[in-house]
């Protein structure tokens, strides 16, 4: 066993049953460092189950090239929009967030945090959108969730 090996074979022995199997289905690693890993499953009695051709079909669905829902001069503005889309089950991203961090005086001159999701799904994020707007999502005070 060389150097590199034993480096792997310790790192894939301290990761979760779950990380380690995520790490494994997800493609990402080496040939080399998916043996050991592979190696490292087995030793714990745990098989890597593949996708179901119809999980691989869902996550191939094409939904539209990204389109820009909202737009915001605050990019923390744009994370709480964007986790909302996201918990409703739309695919959201935002453009331009750390650059309106890092400097923000260019935040005007790039339209702000920009944030973007299918277009298929462009006027189910504007209804979401429209509804946090209005405060549907708001929280009742402390006092009367008891």
């Amino acid at each position: 066993m060389n150097t590199d090996e034993y480096d792997l074979t310790s790192h894939f022995r301290d990761m979760s049953d779950e990380e380690l199997m995520s790490r494994c289905a997800a493609h990402i690693l080496t040939e080399a460092a998916l043996t050991v890993a592979l190696r490292e499953l087995s030793s714990r009695g745990l098989t890597l189950t593949e996708r179901s051709e119809s999980e691989s079909e869902d996550a191939a669905v094409y939904e539209g090239d990204y389109e820009t829902v909202a737009q915001f001069l605050n990019p923390i503005d744009a994370q709480i929009v964007c986790a909302s889309l996201q918990t409703a089950g739309i695919r959201a991203y935002i453009a331009d967030a750390n650059v309106v961090q890092t400097n923000s005086l260019w935040s005007i001159a790039l339209g702000g945090a920009r944030v973007r999701v299918p277009a298929l799904r462009v006027s189910e994020a504007k209804d979401i959108i429209a509804a946090f707007d209005r405060g549907d999502f708001t929280l009742p005070p402390d006092h009367e969730l008891q």
